[in-house]
């Protein structure tokens, strides 16, 4: 490794950066996109459901700790997907147009999500 190497962006320490997003559902902002995404940790207690959202320009998540169910999955056309689970180490890349929703299934469940568009809640069906 390089020791003259100087990062561009460091995290703040997560453990005063989170805030509540909704019950049992809290995020930590770890990066603003300049073209408006974001890049950002979310934390949910057992039973703990996200806003039902899309993201304009996809959204790529890789689960760190617990279980999450992505459902109530329609994708851009309003076809309705089937649920996805996702255990620590899995990836799940949702393209954009797609509404959905996660519920945490299991203790401490922690993600990482890249949105490159952002986030739009919703509740188109």
């Amino acid at each position: 490794m390089n020791a003259s190497f100087d990062p561009s962006f460091k995290s703040p320490p997560l453990a005063r950066d989170f805030t509540s997003r909704s019950p049992g559902v809290d995020i930590a902002i770890l990066r603003k996109h300049s073209d408006g995404g974001v890049t950002f940790l979310v934390r949910m207690r057992n039973g703990a459901r996200s806003e039902r959202h899309n993201h304009p320009g996809g959204e790529e998540t890789y689960l760190l700790g617990g279980q999450l169910r992505v459902d109530r999955r329609v994708d851009a056309s309003r076809r309705s997907l089937p649920d996805v689970v996702l255990s620590p180490g899995d990836y799940l890349y949702v393209p954009a147009g797609e509404v959905h929703q996660g519920i945490a299934e299991g203790e401490g469940t922690t993600l990482l999500v890249i949105a490159p568009g952002g986030v739009v809640v919703n509740s188109r069906p």
